[in-house]
C-alpha cells in the first residue's frame, strides 16, 4: 500500500510498504477514513523539528476496525474508532504513577505513531485495542478525528488550573488554538484570541469572546477587561513567550503549547518568583481521551474546522497550502487552511499490491 513517509533525504514522499497485519491476540486492524495534519508534522516539514527517517508519519485519525485479534473483546468489525497513537508501555515508573504521556518504555522511550513507529498517512494502521476508543454513535468523522488534539488541550487547561473566574489569551489561532478557545469558553470567564491569518482570525471571532490582530491587542484589553492582564496565557504558537509574559497577570499561568524546537526563550527568574507566575509545560493528553470524547459530542462546530481534504497523493499541495504558499507559483500567501485532513481513499492514488 501507499503511505507518506518521512525521507533520509528529509522530504515527506509517497512510498510503497507492506499493509500491516495483525501479529497478536489483543490487536485490531483499521481502515483509516481520515487523518489529520497536525502542526508537529508541519514543523517537521518545515524544519522545526527533527523526523525520524522511513517512518509513516500521521497520528490524528479515525477509522472502521475491519480485523481484530483472537483475545480482543471491547471491538468489533465495523466498529467507528479513534486512535491513541501514544503507545505508553503501563509498566514504567511514569505509567504506574498514572503519567503515561511520560512514559519512557522499555528502552528510554515511548513508541508513537507516526513521530517513531508507524502512523496512519496510509490506508491501514493496526494498533493495540486498548488505545483505540470507539467513536460515539452519530459522531462525524470530522468531528472524531479532532478528538486527539481536543485530548491535549483539556489536559493542559487541566495542568494551568483553569477556572471559571479566569481570563485566558490564546496567541495563535491555527487549529490547537481554536480547541483552546473552545475549551477555555466551556471553563473560564473569558476567552481573548489573536491572530494574523484573516481566515483563523474569523474563525475565532466565532469561538472567543474577543477576536483581533496581535497589534490590536492592547486596545481590546483596555475595552474588554480594563487594562487587567490575563489568569492563563497560552502560546499555541510556539514561539511567542514574549508576549505571553508581557500579557500575564499576577499569580497567572503561562501555557506553552505550539511547536518550534528552535525558539529559545530568556525568563527572568525574580520576576517570576516575585509576581507569583509560573511556567507550565504539561506535555500532551494525560488520561483526557474519554472527556474528550464526550466533550465532542457537545461541540458540533469541530466540525467547521476541516476545511481541506486532500488524498495522499496530494501531499505536497496540502502541506504547501498550510504552510502559507501558493502550490503553483511557491509564493507566500494568506491560506484560508484551518484544519486540513488526508482521505486514504480518495483520489486517484493507485495502489500497488501490498
Amino acid at each position: 500500500m501507499n503511505a507518506l513517509q518521512w525521507t533520509p533525504a528529509g522530504k515527506l514522499e509517497l512510498t510503497a510498504v507492506a499493509e500491516p497485519a495483525v501479529t497478536a491476540p489483543t490487536q485490531v486492524k483499521i481502515r483509516i477514513e481520515l487523518t489529520g495534519i497536525c502542526g508537529t508534522d508541519l514543523a517537521v516539514v518545515a524544519g522545526r523539528e527533527e523526523g525520524v527517517p522511513h517512518v509513516t508519519r500521521g497520528h490524528e485519525a479515525v477509522g472502521t476496525v475491519v480485523e481484530t485479534g483472537r483475545a480482543v473483546r471491547r471491538l468489533r468489525v465495523g466498529d467507528r474508532v479513534v486512535i491513541d497513537p501514544n503507545w505508553s508501555c503501563g509498566t514504567c515508573e511514569y505509567c504506574r504513577r498514572e503519567m503515561p504521556h511520560l512514559c519512557i518504555g522499555h528502552d528510554g522511550g515511548m513508541a508513537i505513531a507516526g513521530l517513531n513507529a508507524p502512523g496512519t498517512f496510509a490506508r491501514y494502521y493496526v494498533s493495540e485495542e486498548r488505545f483505540v476508543h470507539r467513536l460515539p454513535q452519530g459522531m462525524s468523522w470530522e468531528r472524531g478525528v479532532l478528538v486527539e488534539p481536543l485530548a491535549c488541550v483539556l489536559h493542559n487547561l487541566q495542568e494551568a488550573q483553569v477556572k471559571r473566574d479566569d481570563a485566558v489569551l490564546v496567541i495563535g489561532s491555527g487549529p490547537m488554538g481554536l480547541l483552546c478557545q473552545m475549551a477555555s469558553r466551556a471553563t473560564a470567564r473569558l476567552t481573548v484570541a489573536t491572530e494574523l491569518n484573516p481566515a483563523r482570525l474569523a474563525a475565532a471571532r466565532r469561538i472567543a469572546d474577543a477576536a483581533c490582530r496581535p497589534d490590536e491587542l492592547e486596545v481590546v484589553v483596555e475595552r474588554i477587561a480594563g487594562g487587567r492582564r490575563f489568569d492563563v496565557v497560552i502560546d499555541a504558537v510556539g514561539n511567542q513567550l514574549e508576549t505571553a509574559e508581557r500579557w500575564i497577570g499576577r499569580g497567572g499561568r503561562i501555557v506553552p503549547f505550539g511547536i518550534d524546537a528552535t525558539y529559545r526563550y530568556s525568563i527572568s527568574p525574580v520576576r517570576l518568583v516575585q509576581n507569583g507566575i509560573s511556567i507550565v509545560g504539561a506535555g500532551e493528553y494525560r488520561c483526557t481521551f474519554p472527556l474528550a470524547l464526550q466533550l465532542a459530542e457537545t461541540m458540533p462546530e469541530l466540525d467547521r474546522l476541516v476545511t481541506g481534504r486532500y488524498g495522499l497523493e496530494q501531499h505536497e499541495q496540502a502541506v504547501l497550502e498550510l504552510l502559507g504558499y501558493d502550490p503553483a507559483t511557491g509564493e507566500r500567501v494568506a491560506s484560508d487552511a484551518i484544519k486540513t485532513v488526508f482521505e486514504p481513499w480518495s483520489g486517484g492514488a493507485a495502489e500497488e499490491a501490498g
